[in-house]
């Protein structure tokens, strides 16, 4: 019985073997990755890879094969920019503007065109951020002292809604092309409505519902952020709806747990493994990726100082 047993175990597993072993003479459709976050004043840039087995990426043997340009139409007249591929990308020559939006068109060697549309919207108004310190305190097992609160009120609602980008940067070495984005804690109904995470983020999604009149307030909190010891830049970027959905959804994707009031770092950007993880937003037609247009401003972050204290 042992030995019938184990044969019929051994003609089970060859008869797995054999149906699901893969002939290599099969003609399978190649798969592309196709990625490009565009703002105003400097050129497209587009990054194009194979998508090989298991969705890992590869570089394409020969991108002169491959044809990419963009399109707009600038005061009535139809513009075009070829992108020539310069070291691991495609890069145009055209200065992109705001209040345009722009076709993005690639064509294999197969013939295929893959395609996507965006547009980078008008800049955020600028104002300043009032800086609040200390705002409070905390104490936990990891983190204990005062916090920073940064307050950011927007102006009336424009008659479109709009989607916005906030991050929270610390200045280094008095150069503001050096700085590192501080994690943050917002627990305002504008970015709770979105259904992420509130706790320690690098950057915030929000956006401004159409018809809304009453000014947007809006609260960042960040236990590393002294004003005595740091200077800080705190940068608003208006963003296209493509970009809106594909950072939702990385966010989401990610799975962040923590959505408490309270500082709690050590559910920072734990998942959740007996969840199903989101799929991330994509707006290329023929492959995968994003193509998505932004326009960032900086503001400036004002500490009214009264003693020893930002109020």
């Amino acid at each position: 019985m042992r030995i019938i047993f184990y044969t019929v175990c051994c003609l089970l597993f060859s008869s797995c073997i054999t149906e699901y072993t893969l002939d290599g003479s099969e003609d399978f459709e190649e798969q592309y990755s196709v990625n490009g976050l565009i703002r105003p004043g400097v050129p497209a840039s587009i990054y194009i890879h194979k998508v090989g087995d298991l969705g890992k990426m590869e570089t394409i043997s020969d991108p002169s094969k491959l044809r990419v340009w963009i399109t707009w139409n600038w005061e009535g007249e139809e513009k075009i920019d070829s992108l020539q591929f310069s070291v691991d990308y495609f890069e145009g020559d055209a200065e992109l503007k705001f209040n345009t939006s722009y076709h993005l068109n690639v064509l294999l060697p197969d013939g295929k065109l893959i395609k996507a549309t965006t547009n980078i919207p008008s800049p955020a108004p600028s104002y300043d951020v009032n800086l609040k310190f200390p705002a409070g305190f905390v104490q936990l097992d990891n983190i204990t002292g005062p916090f920073s609160r940064f307050v950011m009120t927007m102006p009336d609602s424009l008659i479109e809604a709009k989607y916005y980008e906030s991050m929270l940067l610390q200045v280094e070495e008095n150069d503001v092309s050096k700085f590192k984005i501080q994690y943050c804690r917002n627990d305002d109904t504008a970015t709770l409505i979105e259904n992420l995470p509130s706790n320690y983020l690098p950057y915030f999604l929000f956006q401004n519902n159409k018809g809304d009149k009453l000014p947007m307030i809006l609260n960042f909190d960040s236990v590393k952020a002294n004003p005595f010891s740091n200077r800080f830049i705190f940068r608003l970027s208006s963003v296209s709806e493509q970009y809106f959905r594909y950072k939702k959804s990385l966010l989401q994707h990610l799975d962040v747990l923590s959505h408490t009031s309270e500082f709690d770092a050590p559910m920072l950007f734990f998942p959740d493994i007996f969840k199903e993880l989101q799929p991330v937003y994509s707006n290329i037609e023929g492959a995968e990726g994003v193509f998505a247009g932004y326009n960032p401003t900086d503001l400036s972050v004002t500490c009214n100082l009264s003693g020893y204290e930002c109020i």
